[in-house]
């Protein structure tokens, strides 16, 4: 996928959460800039067989590209966060995006409209 896709993924559950705005762009580019880099990488992974070592002189190393995709993993995370698209990043603005609201009974509510 091509990272404006990624852009307009992220814009849309941005907008779903109500934490859209304009002057992420910046921000929202570049998240989505990462993770079209992390597809790219782990296609080249898949094509080397998932090797996840490598020979060289010295001996055996762990393969660049796995170091490249877990340096990716964490910087997407933590883009993904301060954008609010995971639970732990919308928690940050908004406290009770994960509260359970209890639901009333029918009678309840019946006895609270009452009150008015």
């Amino acid at each position: 996928m091509e990272w404006k896709a990624y852009a307009a993924e992220a814009r849309r559950g941005m907008k779903a959460l109500e934490v859209y705005k304009k002057q992420f762009e910046p921000i929202i580019k570049i998240y989505a800039q990462l993770r079209e880099q992390y597809d790219v990488y782990t296609q080249l992974l898949e094509e080397t067989g998932y090797q996840y070592c490598e020979e060289t002189q010295t001996g055996t190393k762990k393969h660049p590209l796995i170091t490249t995709l877990e340096s990716l993993r964490k910087d997407i995370l933590s883009y993904a966060s301060q954008l609010c698209l995971t639970p732990q990043g919308l928690r940050k603005i908004q406290e009770t995006a994960f509260a359970q609201t209890k639901k009333k009974s029918g009678l309840l509510s019946i006895l609270e409209g009452l009150d008015a």
